[in-house]
C-alpha cells in the first residue's frame, strides 16, 4: 500500500480496518478514473492474502509519514516475498479474481461484443455462477479459498455494470458466504443499484495533486511546463495522462477546405514548429493544434470547421490507438472518448481567457497569443463546451456535435469581440 500516492486518507482508512479486524464483504471504491482505485484495490487483497504480513511503524514504513494516521500506528503491510505475494505479481493467484468488461470475449458465444460495458454473462461467468440448463456456471463465490485466507473479488469499471449484472450480483451480495470479498471500483457510483451501495462500504479517493504527479511525468522525461500542463489538463489522474502519453505517432493535419485564405497552412504549424513538434510526445502536438485552432477563431483567420478537423484529427488517433491496444474493441466509442478529450483542452483555453480577464493566476496555461476574453461571453462557451462533453457521452452524433459546438463557439466569441 506504501506505492500508493496521493491517498493518504484512504489508505489510513483500510489499514484500520485490517488492524482492528473488521473486514466488509463488499466494498466500494469511488473517485476518479486513474487516481489509484484499482491498485489500492490489489493491495488490500495482497495484503490480506498475505501469508508472512509484516508490521511498521507509520513513521518508519517506506520514509514517509502517512499524515492521516498517528506517527506510531502500526502498519501492516504484505512481505513481498511469500508464495501468494510472488503469485499476485504474476496474477496466478487462485483466491484473487480480477473481473473487468473485457473478460466478455471469454464468456460471449456470438463473439461479437465489443465490450463497452460489463455484462450479466462476465459476472455470473466470473463471480455468482448460472444454473441455467443451456450455459451451466459453477459460482466462483461459493467455492472454497484454496489457500485458506479467503477470496477476493474486484470489479473494475462496476459502474458500467448493465442492469441484469447488478441484479445477479445484488443476489450473491444479499448472503455473501464467509470470507468472500468484493471490491468495486466505480467513477460513477451514482449509476450501481441503491441496494447495492447500502450495503456496501465506501473509501473515497481524491484527483491527485500537481505535487503528486509532475514529479511523476518530469521522470518520464518531459520538462517542468510540460508536466504542469499535463498535471491540469488530466485533472488529476495519474492514469489518463499516462495513457494520453502513449500516444506516439504525430497527429495529421486535415486538410480544411473551410479555412479562410488568410490562416497560415496546416493550422499554422510551420516548419520550425513542426520539427519542434517532432521532439515531444505527440499530445502536446495536440495541445498546441488545439491552441492554434482557438486562436484563429478568436482572431478571425480561421472559422470552426478548423477547430472540427483538429478534434477530428486527435479523436481518430486515439480510436487507433486503442484499436491497436484491443482489435475488438469500439472503435466509436473510442472516437468519443478523443473526442471528449478535447473538449476538454477547449475548455482549458477559454479557462485561461477568463481568468486573464478577471486577474486569476494561471499555473499552467495552454500556449496561446490570446489574452483575456469578456467573463460573460466564456462563461457561455465554457458552458457549450461542457454541455457537448455530456451528449458526446449519451451518443450523440459526434461530426453533428463537433460542428455545431464549434460554431455555437464561433458565433460568441466573434459576438464579443465586434
Amino acid at each position: 500500500m506504501l506505492s500508493i500516492m496521493g491517498q493518504s486518507a484512504a489508505i489510513a482508512h483500510l489499514q484500520r480496518v485490517i488492524a482492528a479486524g473488521r473486514m466488509a464483504a463488499t466494498w466500494i471504491f469511488s473517485g476518479p478514473p486513474g487516481v489509484g482505485k484499482y491498485r489500492t484495490a490489489i493491495a488490500l487483497a495482497r495484503t490480506c492474502l498475505c501469508e508472512n504480513p509484516r508490521h511498521a511503524r507509520n513513521q518508519q514504513a517506506n520514509g514517509l509519514l502517512n499524515p492521516a494516521l498517528e506517527p506510531d500506528f502500526d502498519m501492516i503491510l504484505a512481505c513481498d516475498q511469500c508464495e501468494s505475494c510472488r503469485a499476485i505479481d504474476h496474477d496466478a493467484h487462485p483466491d484473487l479474481h480480477l473481473i473487468y468488461r473485457n473478460l466478455i470475449r471469454c464468456h460471449d458465444r456470438s463473439g461479437k461484443s465489443k465490450g463497452t460495458t460489463l455484462s450479466i454473462d462476465v459476472i455470473r461467468g466470473e463471480i455468482t455462477g448460472d444454473d441455467s440448463e443451456e450455459h451451466r456456471v459453477e459460482p466462483k463465490l461459493y467455492k472454497r479459498s484454496q489457500h485458506g485466507r479467503g477470496k477476493w473479488f474486484i470489479i473494475d469499471e462496476a459502474d458500467l455494470m448493465e442492469p441484469p449484472a447488478q441484479n445477479a450480483l445484488l443476489k450473491a451480495l444479499e448472503e455473501p458466504p464467509p470470507q468472500s470479498f468484493l471490491v468495486m471500483i466505480a467513477t460513477s457510483p451514482a449509476e450501481l443499484l441503491a441496494t447495492i451501495r447500502s450495503r456496501s462500504q465506501w473509501v473515497s479517493f481524491r484527483s491527485l495533486p500537481p505535487a503528486v504527479l509532475v514529479p511523476q511525468f518530469v521522470q518520464r522525461g518531459l520538462t517542468q511546463s510540460q508536466a504542469k500542463l499535463l498535471a491540469r489538463l488530466s485533472d488529476g489522474s495519474l492514469g489518463r495522462a499516462v495513457r494520453w502519453l502513449s500516444l506516439q505517432e504525430p497527429v495529421r493535419p486535415v486538410e480544411d477546405e473551410h479555412a479562410s485564405p488568410c490562416s497560415p497552412p496546416a493550422l499554422g504549424i510551420g516548419s520550425r514548429r513542426r520539427e519542434a513538434a517532432e521532439k515531444q510526445p505527440a499530445i502536446f502536438e495536440c495541445i498546441e493544434r488545439i491552441s492554434l485552432a482557438m486562436d484563429n477563431l478568436a482572431t478571425g483567420r480561421a472559422g470552426a470547421m478548423v477547430l472540427v478537423d483538429a478534434v477530428r484529427a486527435y479523436a481518430e488517433q486515439y480510436a487507433r490507438m486503442a484499436l491497436r491496444e484491443d482489435p475488438l474493441s469500439s472503435k466509436d466509442r473510442a472516437v468519443r472518448d478523443g473526442a471528449a478529450i478535447l473538449l476538454g483542452f477547449v475548455a482549458a483555453w477559454l479557462d485561461d481567457r477568463l481568468r486573464y480577464a478577471i486577474g486569476s493566476p494561471i499555473e499552467a496555461p495552454l500556449p496561446s497569443t490570446q489574452q483575456a476574453l469578456p467573463p460573460a461571453a466564456m462563461v457561455q462557451c465554457l458552458d457549450l463546451c461542457q454541455t457537448a462533453q455530456r451528449q458526446v457521452d449519451m451518443n450523440a452524433h459526434v461530426g453533428l456535435l463537433l460542428a455545431a459546438t464549434a460554431t455555437e463557439l464561433e458565433v460568441e466569441i466573434r459576438r464579443c469581440r465586434s
